[in-house]
Parts: structure tokens; C-alpha cells; sequence
């Protein structure tokens, strides 16, 4: 069911896209919507070829959207990122190679000319199962669970849209899992048979886009945490690297990359990356 959602969610970017273009005429005064939808993918195929391969697909799918609202000394900044990208060849099942749902939201009010208070929120969670990568047969995680929120008072220094950081000394942090994966253990660092954790600690967003080259975008995210309860001296980073290199008006090639380290939750760098070419579609009002 989740991976329709996800469906469903990219259709309707393109109808957003789609409505931007065609109410230009409209006056938006308050409200800076952009964002862009992509859908990348690799094939190979061998029909008795004597050194060997396997046929195989890989399809990725993203949607990075940006709804950003200004009004006097108030702002409001938003942006949501999803994807979900599989791989499925000859020998194997379908497996999942990508899987994200994520939100971050900032409202601030003005101080001076590059100074907010601000009030600040992080949601992730996925669209479908995952499994344990050591044992493949058992299922870890699936859709809202786990989720990982994050809350919390500070300030905000913002050049301009595309240059930001926020601080929040002051974050408070909750993950939730379904009860299912806590009956006989600990998961995501929720403990046996509770559905949820709460810490409490400081927090730090950046963000930072660049336009290297007139068909090349380069986007970094980085989000910072650090548990004052516990294990005090481990701060918790979460780095995405978006490199976006326009082909032609509809055709892009795409470089991610993520790492990721939680001391709770699993205690060592997580890293993925993907690299593929394919379809783009971009709006802004």
C-alpha cells in the first residue's frame, strides 16, 4: 500500500507543477513554491553471453519540493523529500535500493537583517519494509515505523533561501516504532515492548545550495544532534549531497549521496549512494 502512496505522492508533484504553469497570471505575494520531480533508472540485458551477467532493472524515483512563505517579519520555510528506488533481476526478488520520506520545517520571525527566532521540526519515516541487511528474512521496519520527529525553540541565520542555518540548544527528539518489532528486543533504540523513546538534546540544520555551472546544481543538507541524557560527547549528523546536472530541458543526471550516524540507534556510519540518468521535471511560480 505504501509504495502506491508513493505513487500517488509523485503524480501529484506533476499536477502541482502543472498548476503553477498555468496560473502564472495569478498573483502569489506571500508564497515561493519550487521543486522538482525525477525518475531515473539502469537496464541490462544478456541472452547467452558466454563471459555471463545477470539482467537486471533499477528505477529511482524523487521528489524535492521547497514551499517557502514570507509576510512582513514572519517566514515560514518548508521542504519535502521522497524517494523510493528498487532493483529487481533475473535471480532475485525485488529489492528496495532507496527509501525516504522526509520533512523539515522552520518558522521564523526577524530579529535584524540575517537573524530569526525560529521554531523548528524534522519528520522522517518510509514508504515500505525494510529487512536486516544480515539476514534478509527478517523484517525490521515498514511504513511509519520507524518515525523519528524532532522539535525544538532556537535561531535562525539565513543569507537567502538558499544558504541557512538553524540552531535549537533546546530539541526534543521522539522515535516511534510499531510494537511488533519491540516484542522480543530493542529496535531502533527503542526499548522491548515500548512503542516509543524521547530525548532531549540540541539540534542543528544546514543548508546549502549552489548553482557551480548554468546546468549544474549542487545541494547539501546536514542535520546535527547531540543527546544531553545520554553519551553525551557522540553527536549524531545526518549529511545529504544532491548533485544535479541538467542534459537538456527534461533529461538530467543525478548524483546522491548520504551518510549517517546515530549512536543509539545503530552505532556505526551508515553510507549509500546513487548514480543515475533519466527524466526531471522542474516548476517554480
Amino acid at each position: 500500500m505504501s509504495k502506491y502512496f508513493f505513487l500517488v505522492l509523485f503524480s501529484l508533484g506533476f499536477l502541482v507543477a502543472n498548476a503553477q504553469t498555468k496560473n502564472d497570471s495569478i498573483p502569489v505575494k506571500h508564497w515561493k513554491i519550487s521543486g522538482t520531480n525525477s525518475l531515473t533508472g539502469a537496464q541490462t540485458s544478456f541472452d547467452k553471453w558466454q563471459i555471463g551477467g545477470t539482467n537486471n532493472l533499477t528505477v529511482n524515483a524523487k521528489i524535492n519540493y521547497d514551499f517557502n512563505y514570507h509576510k512582513k517579519d514572519w517566514s515560514w520555510d518548508n521542504k519535502v523529500l521522497a524517494t523510493y528506488g528498487f532493483n529487481r533481476n533475473k535471480r532475485n526478488s525485488v529489492k528496495k535500493t532507496d527509501d525516504r520520506i522526509e520533512l523539515n520545517s522552520i518558522l521564523s520571525k526577524t530579529m535584524n537583517k540575517e537573524w530569526s527566532y525560529s521554531a523548528y521540526m524534522n519528520f522522517q519515516t518510509q514508504f515500505d519494509k525494510g529487512y536486516d541487511p544480515t539476514d534478509e528474512t527478517k523484517n525490521i521496519s515498514r511504513f511509519m515505523s520507524p518515525v523519528f520527529l524532532q522539535l525544538g525553540p532556537g535561531v535562525l541565520w539565513k543569507k537567502n533561501d538558499d544558504f541557512k542555518i538553524n540552531i535549537s540548544p533546546a530539541s526534543t527528539k521522539f522515535i516511534f516504532v510499531h510494537e511488533k518489532f519491540t516484542k522480543n528486543g530493542k529496535s531502533f533504540s527503542v526499548e522491548q515492548h515500548e512503542t516509543q523513546r524521547l530525548e532531549f538534546g540540541a539540534a542543528a540544520y544546514v543548508y546549502y545550495r549552489v548553482k557551480v555551472l548554468e546546468n549544474i546544481t549542487i545541494e547539501n543538507i546536514l542535520g546535527l544532534y547531540s543527546n544531553y541524557i545520554e553519551n553525551t560527547k557522540n553527536v549524531d549528523f545526518d549529511y545529504q549531497l544532491n548533485i544535479d546536472m541538467k542534459v537538456t530541458k527534461f533529461i538530467t543526471a543525478n548524483i546522491n549521496y548520504q551518510a549517517l550516524y546515530d549512536n543509539e540507534t545503530f552505532g556505526a556510519l551508515q553510507q549509500r549512494q546513487n548514480i543515475g540518468v533519466g527524466f526531471k521535471y522542474s516548476f517554480h511560480n
